[in-house]
């Protein structure tokens, strides 16, 4: 409990002096390429790969293999759809991509393929003439006027028979909220769109290549699947909230290291929701350096507290530490993974490592 304790102080510490005017930032809800209209192609393949960068932004890379059970060549309108931001800030809009995403691209059989941007709203495309500002709410839209419409990304699909190669990619930075550091949503049910309502064998990939992240994914997002370490230092176990079927998540700790989940004959029934831990109360907020925000009250400083503080970066990376209450406290925490190979090299630290070593209580604090 002493432990538990001291890290609530730490975390209500960075909270009250980071607050964001906003409750949230819901930026990009991502999709999978889907069919605008019905077709006989069948999705046999999906490998869906989300690196986690440590500018709060994500790069999403999606290998499909897609099986056209036809005789001949079959050309149909395929889109990726992304939701509308909660906030955003671009009065100069000159096309229909989303604020957000940048570098969008797609090949198939391993040639690119342009793409078209639009609005839709209930599957129709709704173009206009001067592309105007589409979030939720902003200054000047508080009617929620945006609530429905959709971002497209289409092109024209032209599969040949048998199997078909389609390789997707897309950079985009993450939501956030006083609640979570980050947040990665993507929706995967649009996979009952094709013919064969599932995906015959799907494979998720996380990983977190340049830097340290812990984060959970609600287990029925993933139903029948367990997390994997294939690279890097990681460590994964299943947390338990309540007993309710929507009170069980993975928990994922990794250093330069990657995850993977597995299966066949992938229904799936909900979206896939990746987020950080609590930023008020959970382990994660203590060393996952994306941001800091919130609004948490204000709570007294010792000195063992603000020492521990200016360490969580060197115990992100593995430092072993040979302090006595240091070393009890890291090891007390279930993302730890010390290395003695870590030689204290600050050569890769980020501005929110330096706000941790650097961190000094106001004199009215």
């Amino acid at each position: 409990m002493k432990h538990t304790s001291l890290l609530l102080l730490i975390l209500a510490t960075l909270c009250a002096g980071t607050a964001m005017a906003n409750d949230s930032e819901y930026f990009v809800i991502g999709n999978q390429l889907t069919p605008m209209r019905q077709t006989s192609i069948r999705v046999t393949k999906e490998v869906l790969s989300i690196d986690l960068r440590d500018d709060n932004s994500a790069y999403i890379d999606v290998y499909y293999e897609f099986t056209n059970p036809e005789s001949s060549p079959k050309t149909i309108t395929m889109g990726f759809e992304a939701d509308p931001p909660y906030f955003c800030d671009d009065n100069k809009r000159t096309t229909f991509e989303h604020p957000y995403i940048r570098n969008f691209t797609v090949e198939i059989n391993g040639r690119h393929i342009a793409h078209k941007n639009a609005i839709s709203k209930e599957g129709e495309f709704h173009p206009e003439r001067k592309p105007r500002k589409l979030c939720i709410y902003d200054e000047e839209n508080t009617d929620d006027s945006a609530a429905g419409l959709i971002y497209v990304y289409y092109f024209d699909a032209t599969f040949q028979p048998g199997v078909n190669k389609v390789h997707h990619t897309y950079h985009y930075e993450m939501g956030n909220s006083t609640t979570y550091l980050y947040f990665l949503d993507y929706k995967l049910t649009p996979a009952a769109r094709w013919a064969n309502g599932q995906i015959d064998d799907f494979t998720l990939n996380v990983s977190a290549k340049q830097t340290a992240k812990h984060f959970f994914i609600p287990v029925n997002c993933l139903p029948g699947m367990k997390p994997v370490v294939k690279s890097g230092m990681g460590k994964t176990r299943e947390e338990r909230h309540d007993e309710s079927e929507d009170g069980r998540e993975w928990e994922v700790a990794l250093r330069k290291g990657a995850i993977q989940f597995h299966a066949k004959n992938f229904r799936p029934k909900e979206e896939l929701a990746l987020h950080s831990g609590l930023l008020c109360g959970g382990l994660a907020a203590t060393y996952d350096r994306s941001k800091f925000m919130g609004d948490c009250g204000w709570v007294e400083h010792d000195e063992q507290s603000l020492r521990i503080m200016r360490n969580l970066p060197y115990a992100s990376r593995g430092h072993v530490f040979t302090d006595p209450q240091l070393k009890a406290f890291f090891e007390s925490c279930w993302w730890y993974m010390p290395d003695p190979k870590y030689k204290d090299d600050t050569s890769d630290f980020t501005v929110f490592d330096w706000h941790y070593i650097n961190f000094k209580p106001k004199a009215d604090e």
